[in-house]
This record gives C-alpha cells, structure tokens and sequence, in this order.
C-alpha cells in the first residue's frame, strides 16, 4: 500500500488564476479551503488548544494597510491606531520578490488573550492575507515558524 504525502510540507497552489504557493511547517494541519479561504492550516497546541492560519485573497488592497491593521485589531477589542503609527504597528521586508508586511496583535482581554500574527502580501491587483490566530502563548511560541512560513510565499 502506498501512503499519501505529508502535504503540510507540501507546497500548495491554491484556486485559479494568479496564484502564490508557500511551503508550510510540517506540524501544521492542512485543512481544506472554501469559499472565502485559498487555505487553512490547524497548529496543536497543548491539551486541547491550538491556533488555526486562515489564507484569504481579495481584489484590490481592502482598504489598505492601516484600515486591516485595524479590522484585525478591533477583532481582538483593541482601539484603531492613528496613519502615525502603521510604520511600528507593521514590520515590511522582501521575500521572493514580493512585498510583506507583519502585524503581531495581542488582545487586552481573555483568559487567555488571544494573539494575532498577519502577513498582507500584495500581488497581481489583489492583496492576500496569512492570519495566525490563537491564545497567546501558543501563537507567540509560533512565531518564528510563522515567520519562516511567509518567508517561503512565491509567485506561480
């Protein structure tokens, strides 16, 4: 019998079109997409916990960079930050040719906190979102891996 591949570590085109592909973490638990999602990945944590990668795409750049920094942070009750301080809220690098920008979020309620790590990759007039949400301590344990991860987006 042959056993199927770990296609956590797989690299995953996604729907049609313009697409971008990554390599995630072979701990992280590929789910199927839908609709909404071009992906969706579980990462366990301990005891019953874990911190689930939503991958979306949509046309345009949504409002731009601090009107998402924003929707993430409401999410997690925190106040709106003002255009002044996007350049801290928002750490920006080149990988593969792409511009990414990093949020790392935490919310100021919970028990526990939920942490918030999102990548906005823009990319043939659509902009994609990588949003690692979770409680606190599990995402932030995710960090680097997270990191790595976006690292490893690339054009088709």
């Amino acid at each position: 019998a042959t056993t199927a591949p770990d296609m956590a570590s797989t690299a995953v085109p996604t729907a049609t079109g313009s697409e971008l592909s990554w390599t995630a973490p072979a701990h992280w638990e590929s789910r199927a997409g839908s609709a909404m999602r071009k992906a969706t990945y579980i990462i366990p944590g301990p005891g019953d916990t874990s911190a689930e990668l939503a991958i979306t795409a949509f046309p345009g750049d949504v409002g731009g960079d601090l009107a998402n920094i924003n929707r993430w942070r409401s999410q997690l009750q925190l106040p709106p930050i003002p255009a002044s301080e996007l350049t801290s809220a928002l750490v920006r690098f080149e990988a593969n040719g792409l511009a990414i920008g990093v949020a790392e979020l935490v919310a100021a309620t919970g028990n526990p906190p939920d942490r918030v790590l999102g990548g906005i990759v823009p990319f043939a007039g659509s902009t994609w979102f990588f949003k690692l949400t979770g409680p606190d301590t599990l995402v932030a344990s995710e960090r680097q891996a997270f990191i790595d991860f976006i690292r490893t987006v690339r054009t088709p």
